[in-house]
């Protein structure tokens, strides 16, 4: 524990020194040098306490431990600990809902019990995964020091725009050149991990939270960004049943594509709402596992 408090204690003291001295914004770079730094000094310190002992491994773990906590701590307060996507504008947001206040929608009844699945499952998989997120917001962090998790706005039952929860998969600031994009299979704005992140589905479990706060579900439609949808909505307003229901974690469009146009993404999901029941959401998330696992999903 000495060598983790001290690791993190000295990151974040030479990070913000830098911060104070520096005439020009840190660098990602000098964060994770600071970070590495700390990490072998102290490990080093450690180390020579225990001359003639057997090395202390769990010692020199907690420096490095020490040394990634003190450095996301730092970067938090510079960057921020969330980067959110360019939120759409009111009026943006007011159109979106025009389409399914004005509409005749059919909001379907919920299946009976797949609230009390949605939660079990969510709880289990946030159980089983939480190791696993310490991992990523490692690799995030040390690829590019700055934000580990990402937020887009997207559109959710009713036309609502809520926050969808990601880890960061892309360089920070992204969007800065080109605005509101949509990604593909290989964007150059990805980082190295987060390719594999993607390729795995590894940026999408934080969407574990929204399943809990209620405003995804395990399976539904994916969210799509509210000024993509106020974009499609103008050419395609029968887009707006796919919000009759909560948007999910795993869908029929997302299984069999990467990618696809707006009019077969919603053929797939009102089959998906025609169908909707628990046992077929149990069907669809056996399905996501093993595409995903296999990898055999189309990328267009």
């Amino acid at each position: 524990m000495a060598g983790f408090l001290a690791s993190l204690l000295s990151t974040v003291v030479v990070s913000h020194s830098l911060r104070r001295r520096a005439p020009w914004p840190l660098s990602g770079g000098t964060y994770r040098a600071s970070a590495l730094a700390s990490a072998w000094l102290t490990s080093l310190v450690l180390f020579m306490l225990y001359v003639g002992r057997r090395a202390p491994f769990p010692g020199m773990s907690l420096a490095i431990v020490g040394a990634f906590v003190g450095g996301v701590m730092t970067t938090s307060t510079a960057i921020g600990l969330i980067e959110d996507n360019a939120r759409p504008s009111p009026g943006v947001r007011d159109k979106v809902l025009t389409y399914h206040t004005f509409g005749s929608l059919r909001y379907p009844p919920s299946p009976r019990l797949k609230r009390t699945l949605d939660i079990t499952l969510a709880s289990l998989s946030l159980i089983l995964t939480l190791p696993l997120w310490f991992v990523i917001a490692a690799a995030i962090w040390f690829e590019e020091p700055g934000p580990i998790f990402f937020t887009k706005n997207s559109v959710g039952l009713g036309g609502v725009t809520f926050r969808q929860f990601k880890f960061r998969s892309m360089v920070h600031d992204a969007e800065r050149a080109t605005g509101p994009v949509a990604a593909c299979v290989d964007d150059p704005r990805n980082l190295r991990c987060g390719k594999r992140l993607r390729r795995w589905h590894l940026d999408e479990l934080p969407e574990l939270l929204n399943v809990l706060n209620g405003t995804m579900s395990m399976v539904g439609p994916r969210p799509l960004r509210t000024v993509m949808v106020q974009r499609i909505l103008e050419e395609l307003p029968g887009l707006a049943e796919r919000h009759t229901v909560k948007p999910g974690i795993a869908c029929i469009a997302q299984i069999e594509k990467y990618q696809m146009p707006a009019t077969e993404r919603l053929r797939l999901d009102l089959e998906y709402i025609r169908r909707m029941s628990v046992a077929f959401d149990l069907r669809l998330l056996g399905r996501a596992v093993v595409t995903t696992v296999r990898g055999t999903r189309r990328d267009a």
